[in-house]
């Protein structure tokens, strides 16, 4: 298994989250998010009480900018967890031997 550096796995992290509001961007700037998240909602056999705004490049950007930084610090997090839980096994695997 390959190993990640931090900067590697904040970049991954961030651009997954970000991904995915560059996706509901783009549906809205098409005009269909309303339909869709319309549809989303029945399916859970809900009435829907949000509606979709006017597009707007500001907002849009802004959206997809502080989705990539949580997205990156949510990726620096699980580097350190991963770091230490693998620091850990290897102890308990040098420990072992």
């Amino acid at each position: 298994m390959k190993n990640y550096s931090l900067a590697q796995t904040c970049l991954i992290a961030g651009l997954s989250l970000a991904s995915l509001h560059f996706t509901w961007v783009v549906l809205i700037l098409l005009g269909w998010a309303q339909p869709l998240m319309d549809f989303i909602f029945k399916l859970h056999m809900l009435n829907s009480p949000f509606q979709v705004q006017i597009f707007n490049w500001g907002l849009a950007l802004s959206l997809i900018a502080v989705t990539f930084v949580i997205g990156a610090f949510y990726g620096f997090i699980f580097y350190l967890i991963k770091n230490s839980f693998s620091q850990a096994s290897s102890q308990i695997n040098t420990a072992l031997r």
